[in-house]
């Protein structure tokens, strides 16, 4: 049971890092502009939200949590795409005081963290390292800490979409009714699996990885990847190429005798069958007041993996109020005790250009009890400023923390320590003693205290 309450732990973190993806989005150069954001955001623990079976002192989470807050002045310039630059001038607030203060820089795949907390050294992340370390926490603790990875780092998320979108749409792109040969579909296969065979620095496999192991899928998406030419010629033994039909906002995709893709007014739907049984299928449909994506692997026509989200209360640019449901299941995960998950969640700005003031909230729902149990509100000013508004700051520190082994960690504890359990003081002061008692049985159930060195 602890092992599930971790897992959907996890989830809720990556559904309340929402707001972040509201950021700018244009491609980076010198005159792409900046997205500014003066903003404040805490933490929603509702303790009677939880089944009261005595596995946490949820009344003093409660408590405590009420007094924290996150504030600050954060500037982004082409967030998410991987060659993006984010600067984040902020602060740990307890009781509506900041206490510990610090900077965030994003330089591309580079990030850099500075604050009196860590001694005022520029402590550097090298983000194509971090799916590999954000695993080390579940192969040797059991911890979830790869279902975080994938929503820590949207810009690999999207470098993959590009990765492969790229090619694909100059290949199957165009206007009308059309052809696409098998010359040019065997090519673009071809290229699509070069890029899982050769894998510089192994960012598809640790993707994946992280995105599916914990379900045991992970396999089944690696194996496919470099041999996408067999299954074409699996679908399209005749070496016929794709017909693809457009009839007003209609669109159909024909690969042999499967409609591989098909389109309308109110979404699209994907299917490719393999030859050992496989299908993989993805659809998505938006209704204007409601949305919903699902995702399925078919096993001898059996579900064998889904992952479904629908949402609705979409309302219009202005404000919009409703819920998201997230449902895993299939035969592959039987043994897993999972149930939808429901996040209640509203979102209002005052116009629909910057600038305008923003206030999101989203809410985990307890399947047990069926109340809000936890979240995150976050209110913010949000204006457009030139490129100018960011800048290079100096940095001191080249190590790259995710290469964190025992001198590392020996020296990281030397060094940061005094300086993090002085800033940790002020909060442990306000810490009710049911949430130490929590916190060190769980460092001890999930192993970290013997990591640390404390046992």
């Amino acid at each position: 049971m602890k092992k599930l309450f971790f897992r959907m732990l996890a989830v809720c973190l990556c559904i309340c890092l929402l707001p972040v993806w509201a950021l700018a989005q244009d491609e980076i150069n010198d005159g792409t502009p900046v997205t500014y954001a003066d903003f404040d955001a805490s933490v929603n623990f509702y303790a009677d939200g939880f089944p009261q079976d005595g596995a946490a002192h949820y009344a003093d989470w409660e408590t405590f949590l009420s007094k924290i807050s996150l504030s600050g002045e954060v500037k982004a310039q082409s967030f998410p795409k991987p060659l993006s630059r984010v600067m984040l001038d902020g602060s740990l607030d307890l009781n509506g005081e900041p206490i510990v203060p610090f900077e965030y820089d994003g330089y591309c795949n580079f990030r850099y963290l500075r604050s009196p907390a860590l001694d005022g050294a520029s402590v550097h992340f090298q983000m194509h390292n971090f799916f590999q370390f954000m695993l080390k926490g579940y192969y040797f603790m059991g911890l979830p800490t790869q279902l975080l990875a994938v929503p820590l780092y949207p810009e690999a998320t999207v470098e993959l979409l590009q990765m492969y979108g790229e090619p694909i749409a100059r290949v199957l792109g165009g206007e009308g009714s059309r052809v696409v040969s098998y010359d040019d579909l065997y090519a673009l296969c071809e290229e699509l699996s070069l890029m899982a065979s050769e894998d510089v620095n192994y960012k598809i496999y640790y993707y994946f990885t992280s995105l599916m192991t914990d379900f045991g899928g992970d396999y089944v998406f690696l194996e496919k990847l470099p041999y996408l030419s067999d299954i074409l010629n699996y679908l399209d033994p005749e070496a016929a190429g794709m017909v693809i039909t457009v009839d007003g906002e209609k669109e159909e995709w024909l690969l042999g005798e499967t409609v591989v893709f098909e389109k309308d007014a109110d979404g699209w739907r994907f299917e490719l069958p393999c030859e050992d049984g496989y299908v993989f299928t993805a659809a998505w449909q938006n209704t204007g007041s409601a949305c919903a994506f699902d995702f399925a692997v078919l096993l001898e026509e059996e579900e064998w993996l889904y992952a479904r989200v629908t949402a609705n209360g979409l309302g219009n640019a202005l404000s919009a109020e409703g819920e998201v449901t997230v449902d895993l299941g299939g035969e592959g995960l039987s043994w897993y005790e999972l149930v939808p998950q429901t996040f209640l969640y509203r979102y209002s700005r005052t116009a629909e250009e910057k600038p305008y003031d923003m206030d999101f909230s989203i809410d985990w729902v307890h399947p047990e009890t069926g109340r809000r149990a936890f979240g995150v509100e976050c209110t913010a000013f949000v204006e457009e400023l030139p490129y100018t508004a960011v800048y290079d700051r100096p940095i001191d520190n080249q190590d790259d923390f995710f290469h964190l082994n025992e001198s590392f960690m020996a020296e990281y504890k030397e060094r940061f320590a005094p300086t993090i359990a002085l800033a940790a003081v002020p909060f442990v002061l306000e810490m009710p003693a049911g949430i130490i008692s929590d916190v060190v049985a769980w460092m001890e159930y999930t192993g970290l205290l013997a990591f640390m060195g404390i046992e």
